[in-house]
């Protein structure tokens, strides 16, 4: 598949780039850009990627923090995270060694194709092995492995994978009620995952979700024109307005139909593009390893908490979304510009969790303009904006331009996903000066 070769491409080009020297602020970018990528390569769903996210990089933040004074442990800080490993006092360790070790344990159980994790492990330990005492490695490398143990023991306890268990969603049926949609009309997406712990938010249901407009489908009703609103814009996009749809898609397995021959294609996750979005501001500000990792970590804890919290109101609401009501009620014929993803309509999960990511990422670096370059690979130019706040506003409209999701959900992630981001940013303090 192309991603595969992509990921190959990856790993030829980490290879030849730590050929003389791995820093610390490398290794917190290699692997993060190798779990989006195999994160593609496996087909996960939006809210299984982000979880997948926010594990790998509490891995690498605990077996990273002790490099560089200022900084403390998550422990006690996330929901159930009550101890994990500590270096020895007064001994050696090099923390990029564990670092390594650590996300190689802890993606090991996050991830399907661990052959392209452990591949990366293997090039960048070579490197490492090259420059490290020999005690010094293996102790480093002992304590990271702890470490990813310890939280992998601790992913296993948030309840996921006894949701891997459960028997099929049987949604409710209802004249208000969500229904597979065209083209595929697949089984709902992950309709359990937001019954997983949070790992900030002190449940999902925390912070309420501004309501939907009110089922109906008398002409004159608000949610009749809110399904015209969706009907109007579609037939009336500029091309830059799809453009914004197309870029900010981020459907992580898109089916393609040609005639008879269909086919599926992989692309990066929402999450995945604010992971990559988080990576190249990163990198523009020359963060440390520790500073990589406190940023990616609590960056991906807003998302996993925001598709948490709004796959819980999801699966609770269970509305009807824009295509099948435009077709039973409306226009028969009309289709959206976007696939609609398989999961209900309220609220948008595109704006709930960028809105959550912008907020964590101007906490970290205030209202600095960025260019995202996230779907170059996919086609599509990069996009310039002044801030995070800006870039996640217009991720949300694309969602009504896509044809979609109603205003009123978009409008609606976005205060969710405000909320989120906030507690997130008071909550998650690692820095002790």
């Amino acid at each position: 598949m192309k991603t595969l070769s992509i990921i190959l491409a990856f790993l030829v080009l980490v290879g030849s780039s730590t050929a003389q020297k791995l820093t610390g602020a490398d290794i917190a970018h290699q692997w993060n850009r190798c779990v989006i990528e195999v994160i593609m390569e496996d087909g996960f769903g939006p809210p299984v990627a982000a979880r997948i996210h926010a594990y790998a990089n509490l891995a690498g933040y605990q077996a990273s923090y002790m490099s560089e004074p200022g900084y403390t442990t998550m422990v006690g800080k996330l929901n159930g995270f009550t101890a994990c490993p500590q270096p020895q006092p007064g001994t050696t360790y090099d923390y990029r060694v564990a670092t390594v070790a650590a996300m190689q344990v802890a993606c090991s159980k996050l991830l399907y194709r661990i052959s392209i994790s452990d591949s990366l492990a293997a090039v960048q330990f070579a490197v490492l092995k090259a420059e490290v005492p020999a005690d010094v490695f293996d102790r480093s490398k002992a304590f990271g492995v702890d470490v990813g143990k310890t939280i992998n023991a601790y992913a296993k306890a948030d309840g996921y994978p006894r949701t891997q268990g459960l028997p099929d969603y049987e949604w409710p049926r209802c004249d208000s009620c969500w229904i597979p949609t065209p083209p595929n009309f697949a089984k709902p997406l992950s309709p359990y995952c937001g019954q997983v712990r949070t790992i900030v938010l002190k449940s999902a249901s925390e912070f309420t979700v501004p309501p939907s407009i009110p089922f109906s489908t008398a002409k004159n009703a608000p949610f009749y024109k809110a399904a015209m609103e969706v009907i109007e814009v579609s037939k009336n996009l500029t091309d830059e307005q799809k453009e914004i749809a197309n870029f900010w898609n981020d459907n992580p397995v898109l089916t393609n139909y040609h005639g008879h021959f269909v086919f599926n294609s992989r692309q990066i996750s929402p999450g995945g593009h604010w992971m990559n979005i988080t990576n190249r501001v990163l990198a523009d500000h020359q963060a440390s390893m520790v500073r990589c990792f406190e940023v990616y970590s609590t960056v991906a804890f807003a998302l996993f908490d925001g598709f948490t919290a709004c796959w819980a109101e999801k699966f609770r609401g269970n509305l009807i979304r824009p295509v099948t009501y435009i077709n039973q009620h409306i226009d028969k014929t009309w289709e959206p510009m976007l696939q609609t993803p398989p999961f209900p309509e309220h609220a948008s999960g595109h704006s709930t969790i960028t809105a959550a990511a912008a907020v964590v990422l101007t906490a970290h670096f205030g209202d600095v303009a960025f260019t995202d370059s996230t779907e170059v690979p996919f086609g599509w130019k990069p996009r310039s904006f002044k801030n995070f706040k800006q870039a996640a506003q217009e991720a949300s409209v694309s969602r009504l331009y896509g044809g979609i999701h109603y205003r009123r959900g978009c409008d609606a992630g976005n205060e969710h996903g405000t909320m989120i981001g906030d507690a997130v940013v008071r909550r998650v303090h690692v820095r002790t000066k």
